[in-house]
């Protein structure tokens, strides 16, 4: 392996060089992958592990997760799983310095350490772990010593495609479209549904339920001929009666509750749209190729939308909140765009 790139584009020491200069992809034996996230960023990083398997085809690959934070791993794309803890298990207190330093250098020799996260404490893993490559990111000019292959991060290019230029780096012909593996876990049944989701992980992220409401009126007379479905999550701030109480004369506005992991995968990958805040749901539908209308503001929304014709985001250049109209017009386009001939 060679590593290829102009000057700035990536960084990499002396000592990635000389590693990787005799070194082809197939004596690579053992690859851990850093992902301390939810499940919509475990959705994101679903083809990055599949091109990872077909890059090093020998390898065993472990995923480095927070036990705090394990619902939705891609377990069919991994062999094992390193869990690591901020809360000790045992005083139920924040983990210790020595702790945390403890259980990095517990795992195993590696050959390849990839840090997808880049945070404080996957940083402690990469500083202590004993790895022969380590290869993050490098957007924080420090973080430079102490990975030896290190990639920029954009915030204008999808998550899910920004993380493949870890291994591009390397020299992985990586593949477009971007490939997520639910194809046959997941078969689509596409079926005369629009579903919504008003949640999101922060109340920041979270479009009006008011806006939701008159939203999800006017979609259902433009399409009485689907059902509207309003998708409730599982904290207590997740169930969305108030929607449901205020378009009770319509009915195709139906609620439902909310499901077993597989049968939420099953239900999105059926559904002709959702329309959703930015957050886990959405990436759950983005992974089972599932069109989408996302609703942004307070940030950017580069980062988290797929350019391809099936997903759009709503915002504002000032990024407050976009208003009704907004919404329906990419949701009337999108449905016109993609299903208008059925």
């Amino acid at each position: 392996m060679k590593l290829n790139f102009r000057r700035g584009a990536a960084f990499a020491s002396q000592k990635a060089r000389d590693y990787l200069k005799d070194k082809n992809p197939q004596d690579v034996k053992n690859v851990t992958v850093i992902r301390h996230a939810a499940i919509g960023d475990f959705m994101n990083i679903r083809p990055f592990l599949i091109e990872l398997r077909e890059f090093f085809p020998n390898a065993k690959i472990t995923l480095n997760v927070l036990r705090s934070s394990m619902y939705g791993m891609p377990n069919d794309l991994i062999d094992d799983a390193f869990v690591m803890d901020k809360i000790d298990v045992v005083t139920g207190k924040s983990a210790t310095l020595f702790e945390r330093i403890r259980q990095a250098r517990s795992m195993r020799a590696q050959d390849v350490v990839f840090d997808l996260t880049d945070s404080s404490l996957t940083l402690l893993f990469v500083i202590f772990s004993n790895s022969e490559l380590k290869v993050g990111y490098s957007y924080r000019a420090f973080r430079r010593f102490f990975y030896d292959v290190s990639t920029l991060r954009s915030d204008f290019l999808v998550e899910a495609e920004s993380v493949l230029q870890q291994l591009n780096v390397l020299g992985c012909k990586t593949r477009m479209p971007l490939r997520y593996g639910f194809e046959a876990k997941y078969a689509k049944n596409v079926k005369p549904r629009i579903a919504y989701f008003a949640g999101a992980s922060v109340k920041n992220k979270c479009w009006e339920e008011s806006k939701f409401i008159a939203l999800i009126g006017k979609m259902s007379k433009q399409y009485s001929g689907y059902d509207h479905i309003v998708l409730q999550g599982i904290r207590d701030d997740e169930k969305f009666l108030n929607i449901k109480e205020a378009l009770k004369e319509e009915d195709n506005v139906l609620l439902q509750e909310a499901m077993p992991l597989d049968e939420v995968m099953q239900f999105l990958s059926d559904s002709a749209l959702l329309v959703s805040n930015d957050t886990g749901v959405r990436n759950m539908a983005i992974a089972t190729q599932t069109p989408t209308i996302g609703l942004f503001f307070d940030i950017p929304p580069f980062r988290y939308w797929p350019r391809e014709e099936k997903h759009d985001c709503v915002y504002n250049l000032d990024y407050v909140s976009p208003d009704v109209d907004a919404v329906y017009e990419a949701s009337v386009n999108m449905l016109d765009k993609l299903y208008k001939e059925s």
